[in-house]
């Protein structure tokens, strides 16, 4: 089981039908008009608490909402034998261990359409009730896969049609350059040392971003952002 805090985590998490047991803060149902129907509606144990109970049990940034959840589903690795380039778009994270950063990134791949993460069993974030709070219910609308090489994976990937999308200060292409029919499988490095170099090989594409300021790296999860943007495939588009 884990804590999930915020309001949308829980509202996502609500709609997502997930089992859980829910905790709303007694003074935030005058506020919300809603949320004791939709949870009786869904048939959701639900209990009221005091200001003082909601921080003790969430912490303080719970915005009057929080739930005892039942664990995220993480994908078995033969995941990927199925997946198919029909089946929409991965994004790889290669090492990265902030909660934060893993929580924002998953935001940004539900916000921009890719539809799978894969991570590696070492050196990542584990799925934690921060994760779940900074992605702010994204993570309900999202596949995750742990896998125990992600050079294996990308092999995988590659044998099933995807084109391999590695990000790095010294590759020569930009995002907005690579064809959006592709079927597409992007990297994201660690914070510290950025992608591996045996995923640097296995890359069909480097991605860089242009910069013109005085410091020459982003946060892994501005990084993913902007790729991700300029990789989206818009309704307009399809």
């Amino acid at each position: 089981m884990i804590k999930i805090y915020g309001k949308n985590c829980v509202y996502e998490a609500i709609f997502a039908k997930a089992k859980m047991e829910v905790f709303i803060e007694d003074t935030q149902v005058k506020k919300d008009k809603n949320i004791l129907s939709l949870l009786q509606d869904k048939k959701y144990k639900y209990t009221l608490l005091q200001k003082k109970d909601m921080d003790k049990k969430f912490g303080i940034s719970h915005q009057g909402y929080g739930a005892i959840r039942e664990d995220y589903q993480i994908l078995d690795e033969s995941y990927l034998n199925t997946f198919k380039k029909e089946c929409g778009r991965v994004l790889i994270l290669d090492g990265i261990q902030d909660p934060h950063n893993l929580g924002a990134i998953i935001r940004s791949v539900d916000a921009f359409g890719f539809d799978l993460v894969v991570l590696p069993k070492n050196r990542s974030a584990s799925l934690n009730e921060v994760v779940a709070h900074v992605s702010t219910g994204a993570i309900e609308h999202v596949k995750l896969l742990y896998v125990n090489s992600l050079l294996t994976a990308c092999n995988k990937l590659k044998e099933n049609g995807f084109w391999i999308c590695g990000t790095d200060a010294k590759g020569n292409t930009l995002a907005k350059d690579i064809d959006k029919k592709l079927s597409l499988a992007v990297i994201i490095g660690s914070e510290g040392f950025g992608m591996s170099k045996t995923l640097v090989n296995a890359s069909d594409y480097l991605i860089t971003i242009p910069m013109v300021g005085h410091v020459n790296s982003l946060n892994a999860s501005v990084s993913a952002g902007i790729v991700l943007h300029d990789l989206c495939i818009t309704k307009d588009e399809l």
